[in-house]
């Protein structure tokens, strides 16, 4: 039975003296990586039972990286929390998950300590390999609540994404896949999963600085695969501007956010020998569509449906005909299993097709064109936002009345978070008091980039913030101050 993981010992076995994993200064060979892994896999087996769950909260991304095929290998469930969250949002995901084991930093330094005086296989339970349809990963996006998703996936459908890859972009000859972001971002986890689990050596950046993963891209002797959300991109070809092209670059592969077409001839520039992979995909679901660089693709499009996918809008029985916008429902071997926690009334399930909540059309060759969402979510950054959640987080504070949360086109982020707020009472220095309160309850990442204080909110006829007059107000503001 394959499972994620299971040919890493080939690698150490053909290859042990390559670099496998770096990060930073540390560089790890195949023989280390799988020394390294089989410890924290026989701490794990010790103290926990096949099929439970691990909480991984590490601010180390080689350190998660190795207790994730820990996990995987174990027949257990990598649960990878964020570490820059608030505490309170931690605890409050740690108590609903109901973990076997949470390995954090100074769990995973005992581990290593541990491994100096007793051997790897002393005490540990004879498990079974875990096979394509064992569950192996849960990650976390955003939820309207508050409440972070936790959803769930199998070995056989990332298995079937690898596969999936291979049959769409080919081999790429490269031998260095790097990652320009934390691993809790999904796309960023993916890609240096799939990297080492087919033999490449990965290299994973602490934090990101567009010259720092040049510089990784340019030492590729054997060419280079990138994954960067489309926000990095824009600040990897400003980087690029001064430092010149990277012709060691075979694929760049990014989700999240549409491409502008300005930020595509500027990554041509920057990447002139690379395949410029964009793809449309959803934590529950991997790949959905995929927009080739060789393919004619329709202005507006996402892309055709992937190898191996199923599109159709409107609903499973009466599907809507070309042209048509309706909700966006999927099939295909790759949709998740379920949540482990939080929940959304716009993920269902019909007859083995899935729906979360995008809306679009397909045209008459096939290509999706996404129209909007059934709810107010924002992507910012490659991150899904729900203003709602935002919106809760200012409210709490004592000071604000009613607070509207949107998004505004950016071209940096694909959109920025803005806000409008109305007082209850006096608030001095009130935009940056609130930002702090937002980043205290909800993490950097859900910050509005700018929270204008305003006498009344424009409401509608039936009472409500006016959200579409609010919008309108805040690009109008920021259209005249040049942002």
């Amino acid at each position: 039975m394959a499972y994620i993981g299971d040919r890493l010992e080939v690698f150490a076995g053909t290859t042990p003296d390559r670099t496998a994993l770096a990060c930073g200064p540390v560089r790890l060979s195949w023989r280390d990586l799988i020394e390294t892994i089989g410890v924290a896999e026989t701490q794990i087996r010790r103290r926990t039972s096949f099929g439970a769950r691990i909480a991984l909260l590490l601010k180390n991304p080689a350190e998660l990286i190795i207790c994730f095929f820990a996990c995987a290998r174990s027949g257990r469930i990598a649960v990878v929390l964020d570490p820059e969250w608030p505490e309170a949002r931690k605890q409050a995901t740690l108590d609903t998950i109901s973990a076997g084991l949470l390995i954090d930093d100074a769990r995973f330094s005992a581990f290593k300590s541990s491994a100096v005086t007793a051997p790897v296989d002393a005490g540990v339970a004879e498990d079974p390999a875990p096979g394509e349809d064992d569950l192996f990963y849960a990650g976390f996006t955003s939820g309207t609540s508050g409440t972070p998703k936790g959803y769930v996936r199998t070995h056989g459908s990332w298995l079937e994404s690898f596969a999936l890859s291979e049959r769409e972009f080919g081999a790429s000859g490269a031998n260095r896949v790097v990652l320009a972001g934390q691993l809790n971002h999904s796309l960023h986890l993916y890609g240096a999963v799939c990297g080492l689990a087919c033999g490449q050596e990965v290299v994973l950046l602490p934090r990101f600085e567009p010259r720092a993963v040049l510089a990784e891209l340019e030492g590729a002797s054997d060419g280079a695969v990138l994954y960067a959300t489309p926000t990095q991109l824009h600040y990897l070809a400003e980087a690029a501007r001064r430092s010149g092209p990277v012709v060691a670059v075979a694929q760049v592969f990014s989700s999240g956010a549409k491409w502008g077409g300005e930020d595509r001839n500027a990554l041509a520039r920057v990447f002139p020998k690379a395949q410029l992979i964009e793809f449309y995909g959803a934590s529950e679901a991997s790949f959905i569509t995929v927009a080739r660089p060789d393919e004619s693709i329709p202005e507006g499009s996402v892309g055709r449906a992937a190898s191996g996918v199923d599109i159709l809008i409107g609903n499973p029985d009466t599907p809507a005909p070309s042209g048509e916008p309706g909700p966006v429902w999927v099939r295909s071997a790759m949709l998740f299993s379920g949540y482990i926690c939080g929940a959304s009334p716009l993920t269902r399930w019909q007859d083995g097709w899935l729906t979360f909540g995008d809306h679009g059309y397909l045209d008459a060759d096939g290509f999706l064109f996404l129209t909007g969402r059934e709810n107010r979510m924002i992507v910012t950054s490659g991150l899904n936002v729900y203003p709602e959640e935002i919106e809760a987080a200012l409210c709490a504070h004592p000071a604000v009345a009613v607070a509207v949360v949107v998004g505004l086109s950016d071209r940096a982020r694909g959109e920025r978070l803005e806000a409008a707020v109305q007082l209850s009472s006096d608030l001095p220095e009130a935009e940056a008091f609130l930002q702090k309160h937002c980043k205290a309850l909800l993490g950097t990442g859900k910050v509005p980039r700018r929270i204008k204080v305003v006498d009344r909110l424009p409401l509608t006829a039936g009472g409500k913030p006016d959200i579409q007059r609010i919008t309108s107000d805040l690009s109008k503001e920021a259209c005249k101050e040049g942002m």
